[in-house]
């Protein structure tokens, strides 16, 4: 459900005034930074890039998109389905400073309450049977929700119960594990997650398919896996990692001892930094 909001690009004698550049839109707010173009091409007038992702560091929590509709010719912000208050509080703030300077309303703002936005977007997760987790890109790591963390989120105190999650899953600085596929000679594709000797690292409760894999994957029968990776030396060459096991993902989940990891959300476990026998021990799991 996500949200967009329209400010007409303001007009001149001449029909519509020049589009501005993605760096003067970003200028408006400060700190503000686009998270998807190099600098190089913030420089161009924004209708000649998709659209831009804008955050603030160290405060931002999600990123929000700006585009310019050449079709409405106008401005386009457009926020995701989840937001905390920080994040709102930025996006308000470029609305209305884009708003000053094209000398244009903003379309879709007033009347707009963010509180009850997030409610109701909750609201219809939970109308949604067929949803089983929501997947939310943070602006430094994914957060997964079920049904009953987006249930807390309607009680009095439930935005910043949100908030408060999200923060403990983006403030992690344990290593984002990310798998990768093989395919072996029986047609089956590996998916292979690494844990590394004195490396807190985030797994997934439940493996998953990238959504950059999803199509080339379809059909495909899927066999989950991890390998546990031991680091001699100062970990600065490849010699210095070596793999001492390939085990079952869900086996090793079911017998990693609890001492281990905590959970961070739905779908996401903190694993701490597992050293010597304690590492060792696990590639007895079988």
């Amino acid at each position: 459900m996500a949200k967009t909001f329209f400010i007409p690009n303001k007009e001149s004698i001449l029909g519509q005034q020049e589009v501005l550049t993605a760096k003067s839109i970003l200028a408006l707010v400060e700190g503000l930074e686009s998270h998807s173009y190099d600098a190089v091409y913030l420089r161009q007038p924004l209708n000649r890039l998709e659209y831009m992702e804008c955050g603030i560091v160290g405060q931002s929590q999600f990123l929000f998109k700006v585009n310019y509709a050449d079709s409405r010719k106008g401005y386009q912000v457009v926020i995701p389905d989840f937001l905390t208050r920080a994040d709102w509080e930025i996006v308000e703030t470029l609305l209305q400073a884009l708003s000053n300077k094209l000398g244009q309303a903003v379309e879709g703002l007033e009347g707009f309450d963010f509180e009850a936005y997030f409610r109701q977007t909750v609201q219809n997760y939970l109308a949604d049977k067929a949803v089983r987790l929501v997947y939310c890109q943070g602006i430094l790591s994914p957060i997964y929700l079920n049904k009953e963390y987006l249930e807390s989120f309607l009680a009095e105190d439930g935005l910043a119960r949100f908030e408060e999650l999200v923060k403990k899953v983006q403030g992690s600085d344990a290593y984002l594990a990310s798998v990768k596929f093989y395919p072996d000679a029986q047609g089956k594709v590996h998916g292979i997650y690494h844990l590394a000797q004195g490396v807190k690292t985030i797994l997934p409760k439940e493996p998953f398919v990238p959504a950059p894999y999803t199509e080339q994957l379809a059909g495909k029968e899927l066999v989950w896996e991890i390998d546990l990776v031991k680091i001699s030396g100062d970990g600065s060459k490849a010699e210095d990692y070596e793999s001492i096991a390939r085990l079952d993902y869900a086996r090793f989940l079911e017998l990693l001892p609890t001492a281990f990891y905590h959970q961070l959300d739905a779908n996401q476990l903190e694993v701490q930094a597992i050293l010597g026998q304690d590492f060792e021990g696990l590639a007895s799991i079988e």
